[in-house]
């Protein structure tokens, strides 16, 4: 992690503003700084031969500000610089590829949940050139394969997210995608409630999808067949086509070694059979009024995570709270400013299930 030791300190009182980067207050040992490009935190912790200094991870900007920041911050203080591994820390670009949850998700055609080694996602680039193909995974070596090689092959037409797919179908747009792949994904029988494919995915997967679009499962779990066909027909109007040991067009390493083994590879096609209602993506991230009575224990409620973990003070009438919350499978992690009107550090991705934390969230602590 980049960080710098310094050898003191001065009392300062904040605002503070050195050349074009701001500090903006000081909440216990964090400080908030604001640059042309970037907000985030940087953190304070005394040593034995000096004072630590280093970014918080969950405001993790790019290294180009951290460094900016840091120079401020030693010029703030008079102090002197006594360690510091920044100096040859070169900036990764971030991959035009790589998309962030906050991105756009208009325009994509085809989306590939789980795409592993990435064979069947770059078929379908291959062969849909004029298409879209959004790849949602999240082990990240994967990725990183998949990204070298849509470098190394020129693949123009390929995007990837590193999220959870259940959470990313609630940002596309309704009735836009042509179709949607989940092939062999992990059957989670000892721990059902984390299978992609459940009535909420479904749901999701309906409204992105054009009339006459589909998302196809393919699995070698006939447990996970049968459950799924069971997920499918539970809904009330649906068009489904089962197939079992039918040729695909590709198929995964994996796929060929159950194939010689004798296991059963099951197909579920289900159609989307009208046009769903438009998205509505204008969220309200606001508060009217300060959230009161903290409470730190970890809430659930059905899919919803609420969890304040820790107040930093600011003066006697505001301080910074770290929360957690979001879809229990992949929550964000951010902080929130506690002042008379309240506001987030740094707003949460604009998705639904951020925005039900957020009323929930709401109706918990407005006291």
């Amino acid at each position: 992690m980049p960080h710098i030791v310094v050898d003191n300190l001065k009392e300062i009182k904040y605002p503070q503003k050195t050349g074009d980067t701001e500090f903006l207050f000081q909440a216990e040992n964090l400080i908030a700084v604001k640059t042309k490009n970037a907000q985030f935190l940087i953190k304070i912790s005394k040593k034995e031969n000096g004072f630590l200094i280093k970014y918080d991870k969950i405001t993790r900007p790019l290294i180009k500000e951290i460094k900016k920041a840091y120079l401020a911050f030693v010029k703030l203080h008079n102090s002197n610089i006594i360690f510091e591994n920044i100096t040859g820390i070169k900036e990764k670009l971030p991959d035009i590829n790589l998309l962030k949850i906050t991105d756009n998700l208009s325009g994509i055609d085809i989306v590939e949940v789980g795409f592993g080694s990435g064979r069947h996602l770059l078929y379908l680039a291959k062969e849909n050139p004029d298409k879209t193909i959004l790849g949602i995974e999240i082990h990240k070596p994967s990725i990183e394969q998949v990204l070298k090689r849509v470098t190394l092959e020129n693949i123009q037409n390929v995007k990837i997210l590193n999220h959870d797919a259940r959470i990313i179908l609630s940002k596309i747009p309704s009735n836009t995608l042509e179709s949607i792949y989940v092939h062999f994904p992990v059957p989670w029988d000892k721990k059902p409630l984390r299978r992609v494919i459940n009535k909420n995915f479904i749901n999701e997967s309906v409204r992105t999808l054009k009339p006459h679009g589909f998302l196809h499962l393919r699995t070698d779990s006939e447990n996970y067949f049968n459950y799924s066909l069971n997920e499918f027909l539970n809904f009330e109007k649906t068009e489904l086509k089962v197939k079992k040991n039918i040729p695909y067009f590709v198929s995964s390493k994996y796929e060929e070694r159950w194939i010689k083994q004798g296991k059963n590879i099951y197909d579920i096609y289900m159609y989307s059979l009208e046009n769903s209602p438009k998205l509505n993506e204008n969220f309200d991230f606001s508060f009217e009024k300060k959230l009161r009575n903290i409470d730190f224990t970890p809430k659930i409620y059905n899919n919803t995570v609420i969890h304040i973990e820790k107040e930093f003070k600011i003066d006697k009438n505001s301080s910074l709270l770290r929360a957690t919350i979001g879809n229990f499978n992949k929550p964000e992690h951010l902080y929130i400013l506690n002042k008379a009107k309240p506001e987030y550090f740094k707003l949460p991705a604009p998705i639904k299930d951020n925005y039900i934390a957020h009323l929930k969230l709401k109706r918990l602590f407005h006291g």
